[in-house]
This record gives structure tokens, C-alpha cells and sequence, in this order.
């Protein structure tokens, strides 16, 4: 199964918080959104998908991952 890179934008008080999630539909896609906005407690400010991947201070992350029962991607704060 086929993920998709997304990133998450939130804005708390004086700073943001971006945090990367992987999401193979527009369902997983929106949980994962929500259940992140429960976790930092503010309202997602934007999100974005990357099916091309980006680069992050000299790392690549792929913008599609190959997802089986034994591999799952987990999300990852940036």
C-alpha cells in the first residue's frame, strides 16, 4: 500500500510546530490531522501533501512509502 507525505502546520502562541505524518487516503488523512490537533491542542494552520517528498537540513524524505503489516511508517516531529 502507497502512502503520501503531509505536512502539518500548527501555530502555538509564539512559535509553530510542523509535524510530518504519512497517509495512504483522504480518511487517514484527515484522522491523522485530528488526532494531531488533540495532541498539540491548537487547530491545524495548514496541510500540505507531498507526493515528490522534500528535503529537510541536508535529509530526504520520500514523498510515497512502501506500507505492509510488518512496516509502518510512525509520525515524526520536526
Amino acid at each position: 500500500m502507497q502512502k503520501t507525505l503531509y505536512l502539518a502546520t500548527f501555530d502555538v502562541g509564539c512559535t509553530h510546530i510542523l509535524r510530518v505524518f504519512y497517509a495512504a487516503d483522504e480518511d487517514e488523512k484527515e484522522q491523522k490531522k485530528s488526532d494531531l490537533e488533540k495532541e498539540i491542542n491548537a487547530v491545524c494552520k495548514s496541510l500540505e501533501h507531498y507526493p515528490n517528498g522534500f528535503r529537510l537540513v541536508m535529509s530526504t524524505l520520500p514523498g510515497m512509502v512502501e506500507v505492509t503489516e510488518d512496516v509502518q511508517p510512525r509520525t515524526m516531529e520536526v
